[in-house]
């Protein structure tokens, strides 16, 4: 029983300590250009580097803080410039697509696939970030503003 305790312990401390990295180009080994730790974006690899951005499930703030400017809403589905759940959308998620404003049918500008994201349209398109780890597409939908 200790050895099945010590083990969901082992384990539930590996998940609350995850990171994901932003790396540059293709390639798990290339330049970490942002590291994520489930609230707080920071500037390249690391725990203790500067905080970018802050997000909660439905704001991304500038700095760290809970009450820090709001630079951009998220519902699921839509990013929107600024604290608001009208204003002007700035980029429309379908699952796999990026598209630009608000439209199922609009303009795609990336594609991703879960570790990369491509320019444009295609699967095949030139990789410009490799993500290593779990990040939420809002994260992404920001960084690529």
């Amino acid at each position: 029983m200790n050895h099945i305790l010590l083990t969901i312990t082992l384990l539930f401390s590996f998940a609350l300590n995850a990171q994901a990295y932003i790396r540059e180009g293709k390639g798990d080994y290339n330049t970490v250009l942002y590291t994520w730790d489930g609230k707080y974006l920071r500037q390249g690899k690391g725990v203790y580097n500067t905080v970018l951005y802050t997000v909660d499930n439905k704001y991304i703030r500038q700095g760290k803080g809970d009450y820090n400017t709001v630079l951009s809403t998220w519902d699921g589905k839509y990013l929107r410039q600024g604290q608001g759940d009208y204003n002007n959308v700035l980029y429309t998620w379908d699952g796999k697509y990026i598209r630009q404003g608000k439209g199922d049918y609009n303009t795609v500008l990336y594609t991703y696939d879960g570790k990369y994201i491509r320019q444009g349209k295609g699967d095949y398109n030139t990789v410009l970030y490799t993500i290593e780890g779990y990040l939420p597409i809002e994260i992404l939908l920001f960084l690529i503003l």
